[in-house]
């Protein structure tokens, strides 16, 4: 009998943004290069991340510091060395730290705390130039993944746990363009409480960007199988278009966590005219391959680090849909 299975590993395509640093690089080109591969996007809630106890070891060359979060008894101690190829600084070079407060709260002393993001610039012949900005998830998913060096201790896993609200899409423009304007981060801006008191919405509610790590389409044939199916599946032209799988695995996870601010709970998914179900698949599977946690009201979905992600959302004969916890 012929069978037909696509894995789908979903991967944050940049680190989560707070409403406030969307607001900030929603026009930088950068970003915007980052993200166009991302056509998902979660608007979630946490309690503030902050760096704190910041300062410079200018004798070992790094950064020492503290990431806390509001109402989160662990704390993670950090170094950052400067010295490692992506920064492309030797020690001969002066590193200079450009810090962003949170809610403008100035300190011009070392050690330096309450900062939702800093900065590391070169000064090459007395010419300052840009390496890289750091808010604490941005480092966090970065050391994870193994992009920069940095030393972390405590329980890291504990800040990666995001209350959902809206799952959306953006396949017809960037995330970016998508998301300026949108009625609904709005609204979720202006009537979700704050998780902690005296702190501003903008610093708590965050915007986490997916993009398909990888789509594996798996097929198996019988002796009576078309012959120019066989030969289609061989040379990959039966794959569904990139925006179609999209469209699915947002009916997938807006239908697995109800998330509040979503107006369509895709209640008879996985029968709909643009997701996959004219594809007859004997099995479509969802799965997070990042350490992140998405909180609902009637449970979790845990993503992994490992080949294989987390917790599966499974999609079974085009009938059968149910979260499979790892």
């Amino acid at each position: 009998m012929d069978r037909k299975i696509l894995l789908n590993q979903l991967e944050l395509a940049y680190s989560p943004l707070t409403a406030y640093e969307f607001a900030v690089v929603k026009n930088d080109k950068l970003i915007e290069r980052a993200l166009k591969r991302s056509s998902l996007y979660v608007i979630a809630q946490r309690p503030a991340i902050t760096f704190e106890n910041l300062y410079s070891d200018n004798k070992e060359f790094k950064l020492n510091f503290e990431i806390h979060q509001q109402g989160n008894v662990n704390i993670l101690k950090c170094e950052l060395p400067f010295d490692q190829e992506i920064f492309g600084l030797i020690k001969d070079n002066e590193v200079e730290i450009a810090i962003n407060y949170l809610n403008d709260s100035l300190k011009e002393e070392n050690p330096f705390s309450n900062i939702h993001g800093f900065s590391l610039l070169s000064n090459r012949n007395n010419k300052k130039e840009f390496i890289v900005w750091f808010s604490p998830e941005k480092l966090l998913q970065n050391w994870w993944k193994g992009f920069v060096n940095c030393a972390i201790l405590g329980d890291w896993s504990s800040f990666l746990s995001y209350q959902v609200h809206y799952v959306g899409k953006a396949t017809k423009q960037s995330i970016l363009k998508r998301l300026t304007g949108h009625s609904t981060l709005q609204d979720i801006l202006s009537l979700q409480t704050p998780v902690t008191e005296k702190q501003l919405p903008a610093n708590e509610i965050v915007i986490l960007p997916f993009e398909f790590q990888d789509n594996l389409q798996i097929e198996s044939f019988s002796s009576m199988s078309n012959i120019d199916d066989m030969v289609d599946s061989f040379l990959g032209k039966n794959y569904p278009e990139q925006e179609k799988v999209f469209l699915d695995a947002e009916k997938a996870l807006i239908k697995a966590m109800e998330p509040s601010y979503n107006n369509e709970m895709f209640k008879k998914y996985p029968i709909s005219k643009d997701g996959l179900y004219s594809d007859k698949y004997n099995s479509i599977s969802y799965t997070f391959t990042d350490p992140i946690i998405l909180k609902y009201n009637n449970g979790d979905i845990r993503g992994g680090l490992t080949h294989i992600g987390g917790d599966t959302i499974l999609i079974s004969d085009n009938t059968t849909f149910e979260l499979i916890k790892h």
